[in-house]
Order: structure tokens, then sequence, then C-alpha cells
């Protein structure tokens, strides 16, 4: 799908629109200096288990491991050899949905991410630390995600700026999952199309990029690229739909 294929005014007004519609919603901003460790922990297993994986399917993820009490301190805590056997096998097993009617999908990643998730694990809680600490000793925001990108395994750069996002620890920072990279395309802030991207400076060159733009619509990059990727995500259906 190509720019050719869009009309970027009725794209953009859409994006403004549901911009509108969060700011109506009133969803109150998380604040990390009152989540608890376990919160915390919690939502840093999610941003691992959400890479490259469907946002039910990693939530369903999250809430098995929570059902189990895979997630609280005393199981992430010590034994990492036993911790990582059994999230492993608490991801690769199916469970029911919540009603009981159907098996969810397996998690498709459950040896990879079992291992992520121990040394996490490992590197945050082996010398009695936790990741409040972690974040406390970030000197800023760009400092705490390249720690985070560069220490916490299963974490690369989007998905450490989706958990200080989600935690509230950072408005000015940007997810460019591939829905915000298509957008930058369409818009002329990329050269060409990117899917991926390979470095954390690139990743910092972009999301200044972003940031620029988000703002002259008068948003904060955390609001606007959640609205850019509802309409980029619906966008790229509505287009399978019409060719």
């Amino acid at each position: 799908m190509t720019a050719t294929h869009v009309s970027l005014p009725a794209i953009q007004n859409a994006i403004r629109e549901v911009c509108i519609a969060l700011d109506e919603k009133g969803n109150q901003t998380p604040s990390w200096a009152r989540m608890t460790e376990d919160d915390l922990w919690r939502e840093l297993v999610a941003c691992i288990l959400g890479s490259r994986v469907r946002f039910e399917i990693a939530h369903a993820a999250v809430k098995r491991l929570e059902k189990m009490r895979l997630l609280c301190q005393s199981r992430r805590s010590s034994h990492f050899d036993q911790y990582e056997q059994d999230v492993m096998e608490a991801l690769s097993g199916e469970s029911l949905t919540e009603d009981g009617a159907e098996p969810q999908r397996r998690y498709p990643f459950s040896r990879i991410r079992g291992s992520q998730i121990r040394q996490a694990a490992e590197r945050v809680y082996a010398r009695r630390g936790s990741i409040r600490e972690f974040l406390d000793d970030a000197r800023d925001i760009r400092e705490a995600r390249r720690r985070l990108a560069s220490e916490i395994s299963g974490l690369g750069p989007k998905q450490a700026s989706l958990f200080l996002r989600n935690i509230g620890y950072a408005a000015h920072v940007a997810i460019l999952d591939i829905h915000i990279l298509t957008y930058m395309s369409w818009i002329g802030l990329t050269d060409t199309p990117i899917k991926s991207i390979s470095t954390l400076r690139k990743y910092e060159a972009l999301e200044d990029a972003f940031i620029e733009h988000s703002c002259s619509f008068g948003y904060t990059p955390d609001r606007f690229d959640l609205a850019v990727w509802v309409v980029v995500k619906v966008a790229k259906k509505e287009y399978k739909t019409w060719g």
C-alpha cells in the first residue's frame, strides 16, 4: 500500500478525530511512581511478549502467567532455571477463554520468550534490585530507554519505548511500529518505506521527526502515535477490502 492509494487529508482528519475522541475519553495516564514492583514487572513482561505478536495473543499470555502466579515477587526473584521452565510451559500450553468457551491459541515463541523473561528477571532481581531503581538511576528518558534496550533481554527500542509510555514514565516517546513507519512514509518523513529499524541511533532520528510532526498537530507523541496507529491499521484493512 502506497501513498497513491490513500487520501492524506482524509487520513490526517481521521487522526485528529481519534485524538479528540481520546481526549474526550479522558484516560488517566498511569504513574510509575505509584505503581508497585509487581505492576512494573507485569508491564515489562507484557512488552517482551508483545514483540512480533498480535495484541490479543500477547494479552492472553500475560493473563495466563498472572493466573499461574508466575509474575509475583517470590517466583521471579530466585531459582531462575525453574522460573524459565515454568514460564515456557505456561506459554506453550493452551488455555480456555474467560468464559471457558474455547481454547486460546498457544503463544508462538514460548521457548525464546521464556528465556528472555528469565534473563530479564535475573538482570533486575538477582542482586535484590528493582525496575524502580533501574529507572531512578537514568538521567533522562533516552538513557532509560537505551539501558532497557541494551540490558533487558527481549526489549528493543520500540518495546522499551512502549514500556516507558505504558507506565507513564514519559509522554515524549514514539512507538515506531510498522503502522507508524507506514504513516511516516506516506507523509514524507522517510525517504523510502521502512519496515523495521536496525539501530537505536536511527530510531531516535526517526522519533525526533515524528515528535516534531505530532507537536505541529498540537498533540504529544504518546497520544498522536496511538491515533496514527488506529487510523493506519483501519486504512490498511480497508485497502485490502477495496483491492
